[in-house]
């Protein structure tokens, strides 16, 4: 299997932004920010998740259940490699590639993104959980700017997810950062302007 992605070039910047969708999405779920203001700048690899969910094209997911509650954790960690190694890291310095997920695209973040060798521009994970309590940051990583959202008001996957995450985070000696807002699962302009800022700050 390989990671099905649209890629939108820029002229105006070296920076990608690479994304991650939630449970049930596709790589047009990032498409709105594509042409937000905000974004429009960069270079953007929109993932689409390997596995159908329900044998629904459009419905995509980052991982299968081998069996009840047990999901498959080893394929898809190979699967997103191969795409990091062979698409976005001959083409993009590390440095200037930055990462969002969001809801199930944020437990990516958690289980892979912050795993890998190569020093990225920033992480993103919004809304999200982690499978585990210690989240393997890389000693590479360690310098990365990792900014943390979630809604107060979230009711599919708990605020507490995050903070649990950060603290994990923060152990570990990550620079992250944890934000708060008022909202439900979504990712509120807030959030948008703040990652915004924080990819045009670092050079």
């Amino acid at each position: 299997k390989k990671i099905d992605f649209t890629f939108i070039k820029s002229t105006k910047s070296k920076k990608v932004i690479i994304a991650f969708h939630g449970w049930q999405g596709n790589k047009n779920s990032f498409l709105p920010l594509v042409k937000n203001p905000l974004f429009s700048e960069y270079n953007w690899f929109l993932l689409q998740g390997p596995y159908k969910v329900n044998n629904d094209t459009d419905r995509r997911s980052w991982s299968y259940e081998i069996e009840p509650n047990n999901w498959a954790y080893e394929e898809p960690k190979a699967i997103i490699d191969h795409f990091f190694q062979n698409e976005v890291f001959n083409k993009f310095d590390s440095k200037d590639v930055f990462v969002i997920g969001f809801s199930l695209g944020a437990l990516v973040c958690y289980e892979y993104i912050c795993s890998m060798d190569q020093p990225l521009g920033g992480i993103f994970p919004i809304s999200g959980f982690s499978r585990n309590s210690n989240i393997n940051l890389n000693p590479n990583q360690i310098q990365t700017p990792i900014i943390i959202g979630h809604g107060k008001n979230d009711a599919v996957v708990p605020i507490e997810k995050s903070i649990e995450a950060y603290e994990s985070l923060k152990a570990a000696s990550a620079n992250v950062e944890l934000k708060t807002y008022d909202a439900h699962h979504n990712i509120p302009i807030k959030m948008l302007t703040t990652i915004s800022q924080k990819i045009k700050n670092i050079t």
